[in-house]
């Protein structure tokens, strides 16, 4: 395949380090390396509780965290744990359910099944494939740990696919990675599941 023009991000050579290269252009202080980040051990969207209330079976059952960072719980509605741990989750729920519903409610809450904790990185990086989700990871840094752009990506029309939260329904938007080295945009924190595909540049 033919060299594509030197023109916009082409001083994204193969094997460099997506940050490192956005150093070099933009002169400006960088990371070489994307920071390590501890994954959250907290509750996201995606996660499957099992939740038990003692001698109360009307409220036992399997609950998903939605988009939203909340659960759908009976009489109480929406209640927020993103973040929290399981065992948060249930003295939340106990405060909840003792105001005015139950007396000395006790709630034991397990994790069922955690939802995707990979996004995926595809096209025209250098390692292209699935990377461990880690809370605060950004696109920036995600095409970093796939080896940065080839030098035939296109990096103003990076595409983003993403769960809404509605059973398997998925948004697909555009991105401007060229914009968000630049200054001129914010970079995007990622979600797990996420599907990041880097195209092709038009010759």
């Amino acid at each position: 395949m033919p060299a594509p023009p030197r023109s916009g991000l082409s001083w994204l050579g193969s094997g460099l380090v997506l940050l490192l290269s956005f150093g070099t252009a933009c002169d400006r202080p960088v990371r070489t390396h994307a920071p390590v980040i501890a994954p959250s051990a907290g509750l996201r969207p995606g996660d499957e509780l099992d939740i038990r209330v003692f001698d109360e079976d009307r409220f036992n059952g399997t609950y998903a965290v939605a988009e939203d960072g909340t659960i759908d719980f009976p009489m109480v509605g929406g209640v927020a744990v993103t973040g929290l741990t399981k065992d948060e989750v249930a003295r939340h729920i106990e405060t909840k359910l003792a105001d005015g519903y139950l007396n000395h409610p006790h709630v034991v809450v397990q994790i069922k099944e955690r939802g995707n904790r990979e996004i995926s990185i595809l096209g025209q990086v250098n390692e292209a494939g699935s990377l461990g989700w880690r809370d605060g990871l950004t696109l920036v840094q995600a095409v970093s740990l796939a080896g940065g752009l080839t030098p035939f990506a296109a990096p103003a029309r990076v595409k983003l696919t993403r769960r809404t939260g509605r059973g398997e329904e998925t948004v697909t938007f555009e991105i401007s990675l060229s914009a968000i080295v630049d200054g001129r945009a914010e970079d995007l924190v990622l979600r797990p599941g996420d599907i990041v595909f880097v195209p092709e540049t038009r010759m």
